[in-house]
């Protein structure tokens, strides 16, 4: 690219594109049939994302949603009405990867468009020893009558070390 007449070369990764590994090819069995069971409708994804140390992180204890304005048009008027209170919340269920169900709280953050699950959310975390960095998470959203749920999906990454010495 040239800018006033110089030409102008990037730094070395600054034009990269960050990786965002490939969809999960399904939800596997474990989540399915649970969410079948109870009899789940209007399966939609919602996030997908590597879990960052603010998601695992005891003291923050919630899972961001930074693109919850795609939640928005899942969500039902009283549900919308309810986040956007002060301290307003929608009680909601979480299938895990083992097929646990998990009582959570549906909370806005900060901004309109940043929503959080919390309340149940660093339990799910401990139980299913998902780590910052290793684990992709996808959040889909589904209906259980009028009850909204999600469906965790989760891969664990393979890490390769940055740096490998050889000794001859």
């Amino acid at each position: 690219m040239r800018l006033f007449g110089t030409e102008m070369v990037p730094n070395e990764g600054e034009n990269e594109i960050p990786r965002i590994p490939p969809p999960l090819s399904r939800l596997p069995a474990a989540v399915l049939h649970p969410i079948e069971g109870m009899q789940g409708r209007g399966l939609v994804l919602v996030t997908r994302k590597t879990l960052t140390r603010s998601d695992v992180a005891v003291r923050q204890g919630r899972l961001l949603i930074s693109k919850g304005e795609l939640l928005r048009g899942q969500l039902s008027e009283e549900e919308q009405r309810e986040l956007v209170r002060p301290k307003g919340y929608v009680e909601v269920e979480v299938v895990d990867p083992r097929g646990e169900r998990n009582e959570m709280k549906l909370r806005r953050r900060g901004s309109s468009t940043t929503l959080a699950l919390s309340s149940g959310w660093i339990k799910l975390v401990k139980d299913n020893k998902l780590e910052a960095g290793v684990d992709f998470i996808e959040l889909w959203s589904f209906r259980m009558g009028l009850k909204l749920c999600f469906a965790l999906n989760v891969e664990r990454q393979l890490t390769i070390p940055s740096v490998m010495m050889i000794y001859y």
